[in-house]
Parts: C-alpha cells; sequence; structure tokens
C-alpha cells in the first residue's frame, strides 16, 4: 500500500486589516515535505480555495528562508 500524505495549505493572505500580511510559513512545510519524501511518501498540496497560495513575507528573510525553503 503506497503511504500518501495531503499537504493542506492556507489561501489567506492577510488578517483582518489588509496592511498585516500573513500566508504560509514556508519552511514548516518543506521541512515537512523534506522529511517524509525520504520516508517514500506520495505527497500532494492543496489548499482549501485551490490557486494562489500566499507567503509569510516574514518567513522569507534569514534566518527563517532556510536551505529547505529557498530550494522550493
Amino acid at each position: 500500500m503506497t503511504k500518501r500524505i495531503l499537504h493542506v495549505v492556507t489561501n489567506v493572505a492577510h488578517y483582518d486589516d489588509p496592511s498585516r500580511p500573513t500566508g504560509l510559513w514556508l519552511s514548516e512545510l518543506t521541512h515537512a515535505w523534506d522529511t517524509f519524501a525520504v520516508e517514500g511518501f506520495e505527497q500532494s498540496l492543496v489548499s482549501p480555495l485551490g490557486g494562489h497560495v500566499p507567503l509569510e513575507p516574514r518567513a522569507l528573510r534569514w534566518p527563517l528562508l532556510d536551505r529547505s525553503a529557498k530550494a522550493w
């Protein structure tokens, strides 16, 4: 039997105040993805609304943007 993982990520681009952006913390996904890939899991990535998945701007800077996240 194939081992499968479904990663569900956000479509939310900002909090109630549009000047406060948010989104997916990329390294949270990439670290999990890398770990499961090594273990041989088949993985899929989806979002509740489909389409665009915004990235959390704070997560795209050092030290949060690490090797795993940069590879994506």
